[in-house]
């Protein structure tokens, strides 16, 4: 039996907000929990850099309402996805404790 290793939330964050790596932009993947039960997954999404907080139409912001604005390059769209729902960040559990 394997163990998973776990990120804490605070450095996956910390990774997801560093928008280039090198010269590309910076994509992983992520497994999250659906509003409804079941579960998904996106293998190559990245911060959306199209619709910045600040810039035009999108308000969000992460310390108020818990939610981030993402990528997904495969489909060239954007979608939103609750923090409290993400359970893998780049095939690492995520640690929601504080």
């Amino acid at each position: 039996m394997s163990i998973k290793r776990t990120i804490k939330r605070r450095v996956m964050f910390a990774e997801i907000h560093q928008d280039t790596r090198g010269d590309e932009v910076h994509k992983f993947s992520i497994k999250y929990r659906k509003v409804d039960g079941e579960i998904g997954y996106k293998a190559n999404v990245s911060k959306s850099i199209r619709n910045l907080p600040g810039k035009g139409k999108y308000n969000g912001n992460v310390k108020i309402n818990h939610v981030l604005l993402l990528y997904d390059h495969d489909t060239d769209r954007t979608f939103e996805i609750l923090i409290d729902l993400m359970i893998e960040y780049n095939g690492l559990l995520i640690d929601h404790a504080v």
